[in-house]
């Protein structure tokens, strides 16, 4: 019965598709990516807005910044965990990140050809999800500037690198090791949730902890604010590079992840090079005697 819920869909069988499929191009993954990062990034728009913005009402109910900081990064956290466990999200793999992409490329469990795909997928869909949470939230919305990500003014460029550099690399290490150890596979969401929401709140003042080339994109194109694009863009792909270069070599013992997914499920199909591991649901989940 499992087998037969997860048939494509007439759409999916169409001429097109199939050539698609045939060169290797795995148009259903893409699609999920494309959703979760719109969805990250509606998120995104929306937790900013109800959070910083000064028309609404949290500010005065939380007049902590630190603490505000801390449940964006746990909220916008949450939203990817939520889609990690979904089912278009066990699809992909739930990436939604090019930078994270990139790693697990550097760590040879992509394809070059889904690479480009996840990327692209990512970037377009930070766009819509971007343009999609200005037009929801409106006036709180543009006065945070669609949730653009911007260093604050005693922050130079230099720092600004280093600062997104750094943070990149710790959300990148810790996704990496957990993904690389059967025992800890289940909990890579968790994992990556609480990290995004210390590193927020810890980086948050500084330059916005975008971490995310695609969380940058979006919100760039939707509020026309491009300062230090170089360092939005860049930053988090050389920290996850040297996250997953640090991987690969001996220095964490086992180097190389079980999988290419944050969440995997054998359920689904993988088109990453990984090895066999079993299916695991989140601790909080109980198990599936079918499976």
């Amino acid at each position: 019965m499992a087998s037969e819920r997860k048939k494509p869909s007439p759409a999916f069988e169409s001429v097109l598709y199939k050539k698609w499929e045939r060169y290797g191009l795995h148009v259903k993954e893409y699609l999920s990516e494309f959703a979760g990062t719109a969805f990250l990034m509606f998120s995104v728009v929306g937790i900013i807005s109800f959070l910083f913005a000064s028309d609404s009402l949290v500010p005065g109910a939380i007049p902590s910044q630190s603490l505000r900081l801390f449940l964006a990064g746990l909220f916008i956290g949450s939203a990817s965990w939520l889609f990690a466990l979904s089912p278009p999200g066990r699809l992909s793999g739930a990436h939604l990140n090019p930078a994270i992409s990139i790693g697990f490329w550097v760590l040879r469990k992509m394809h070059a050809r889904d690479l480009v795909g996840y990327i692209a997928a990512q970037m377009l869909g930070s766009v819509a999800g971007a343009f999609c949470g200005r037009s929801v939230f409106g006036r709180l919305a543009n006065e945070v500037s669609s949730a653009a990500l911007s260093p604050a003014l005693n922050v130079t460029a230099e720092a600004a690198f280093l600062a997104e550099f750094t943070a990149t690399f710790v959300l990148s290490i810790v996704i990496y090791t957990f993904v690389s150890h059967a025992r800890l596979l289940r909990f890579t969401p968790a994992a990556a949730t609480l990290m995004v929401a210390i590193l927020v709140c810890a980086d948050g003042n500084y330059t916005g902890a975008g971490m995310n080339p695609a969380r940058w994109f979006g919100s760039a194109l939707a509020s026309g604010n491009w300062h230090l694009w170089w360092v939005y863009l860049f930053a988090p792909i050389s920290g996850a590079i040297l996250a997953a270069l640090i991987r690969r070599s001996n220095l964490l013992g086992q180097p190389i992840p079980h999988t290419g997914k944050i969440f995997h499920d054998e359920n689904y199909r993988s088109v990453f090079k990984h090895d066999k591991v079993q299916n695991q649901p989140p601790a909080f989940l109980p198990e599936n005697k079918d499976n």
